[in-house]
């Protein structure tokens, strides 16, 4: 693990599921067959076929090798990708202990958690949600009698929903 400028340990390693390599292991033997295809019908001199088949055919296959490593860009992309609840975790027991602190009553109610954010993202995205759940409780529940004088429930909800 290498340090990043903040000072906090990064984990270089990602977990993948099988499933999803070998959808790239997949999707580059796809990728060798079109280019294989590509060069056969680029270097064929048989004088077999005419022109306009062959350009015909040299398009199918650009066209046909385009869909693959675009497909191929994505199953990479979705090899990085790790369910949101990695961070969310964590805040349960902060929710309950900082209610206790300042002397309220907070409920955390977590949806989506197993929504994918890219491991970038999820390394990220901890310290600010820490901080927008903190000054929530802080600053945006009243005390437990002030609710129930405004006719509101004594414990308020503090609610993280993730989606795409």
């Amino acid at each position: 693990a290498a340090p990043q400028s903040s000072g906090v340990e990064v984990d270089q390693t990602i977990r993948v599921e099988t499933s999803r390599l070998d959808n790239v292991m997949n999707l580059v033997g796809e990728l060798v067959l079109g280019r294989n295809r590509l060069v056969r019908l680029a270097t064929d001199t048989s004088g077999d076929e005419d022109w306009e088949k062959q350009q015909k055919d040299i398009a199918e296959a650009v066209i046909q090798l385009s869909r693959v490593t675009t497909d191929l860009q994505l199953a990479v992309i979705k090899t990085r990708m790790q369910p949101i609840k990695k961070v969310l975790g964590k805040f349960p027991r902060m929710v309950r202990d900082l209610s206790r602190k300042l002397g309220k009553e907070a409920r955390l109610e977590l949806s989506g958690e197993e929504t994918e954010l890219d491991k970038s993202v999820i390394e990220e995205i901890g310290d600010p949600l820490v901080h927008i759940i903190r000054n929530a409780i802080d600053h945006g529940l009243e005390m437990p009698e002030e609710r129930l004088a405004a006719g509101k429930s004594p414990e308020g909800v503090v609610r993280i929903s993730a989606y795409q």
